[in-house]
C-alpha cells in the first residue's frame, strides 16, 4: 500500500498513549527499508527545491487586495480564517498549492485539518550533524493554543528566520525564506489596501 508516495510496509506502526489518555500512532522505519526511504526523501526534497516559486503580489490586482482586506482582519485571524485566506491566495494565482502547504496550509477532512508531512531522515532549522528518523513538517504550524493570531506579525517573524532542511549533510533551502517574504509582502499590501 502506498500512502503519500511512500510504502506503508516500510514502517512498524504502534500506538503511543499521551498524558491526557489520547492515543497517537507512531511509525518507526524498518531497518531493511532505510535505503529506499532515504532515496524517496532525497527525491522529494530535490523536487521541492526545484519547484517554480509562487507569483506572489504580482498576481494580485488592487481590487483583489481590497477584497482580501475587507474579508480578513490580519491583526486577528483564526486558524479556519487563515486556511481560507491561503486558499483564496491560491485561487487568485498568488500562491501555488505547494507554497500554500509550506505557508501552513492544511486540507480539511471532515471536521479535522490535515497538514501534509514529509517523512525525512533529518529536519532542522539549523545544521544537523547526524540524520535521525522523524516525521517532520516543512511548514510552520499555526501557533499552538492560540484562538487567533496577528498573521502579519507572525509571518514577518517567520521571514526573519533562516529555514532549511538538512538531509545527509546537504542543506535544502526549498525557498521557504522567500515564501515567507512573499507572504509578508502580500499582507503589507492588504493592510495598505484596507
Amino acid at each position: 500500500m502506498t500512502i503519500g508516495g511512500f510504502q506503508s510496509n516500510w514502517f512498524n506502526v504502534t500506538e503511543h498513549t499521551m498524558e491526557n489518555g489520547n492515543k497517537l500512532p507512531m511509525a518507526t522505519l524498518k531497518d531493511e527499508y532505510k535505503d529506499e526511504f532515504a532515496a524517496f526523501t532525497k527525491n522529494k526534497l530535490e523536487q521541492l527545491e526545484q519547484r517554480e516559486p509562487s507569483a506572489g503580489l504580482d498576481a494580485l490586482t488592487d481590487e483583489q487586495l481590497k477584497e482580501l482586506s475587507e474579508k480578513y482582519d490580519t491583526d486577528d485571524m483564526s486558524y479556519d480564517e487563515y486556511q481560507s485566506f491561503l486558499q483564496d491566495l491560491v485561487d487568485m494565482g498568488a500562491l501555488t498549492e505547494t507554497d500554500r502547504w509550506l505557508a501552513g496550509g492544511a486540507r480539511k477532512v471532515g471536521d479535522m485539518y490535515i497538514t501534509p508531512v514529509l517523512p525525512c531522515m533529518s529536519a532542522s532549522i539549523r545544521d544537523a550533524s547526524q540524520d535521525t528518523l522523524s516525521m517532520s513538517r516543512l511548514s510552520y504550524d499555526f501557533p499552538v493554543g492560540m484562538d487567533s493570531v496577528d498573521i502579519t506579525e507572525w509571518v514577518k517573524y517567520r521571514a526573519t528566520s533562516d529555514t532549511a532542511y538538512y538531509f545527509s549533510g546537504k542543506r535544502y533551502g526549498l525557498g521557504v525564506d522567500e515564501l515567507n517574504q512573499t507572504m509578508a509582502d502580500i499582507l503589507d499590501a492588504i493592510n495598505r489596501a484596507g
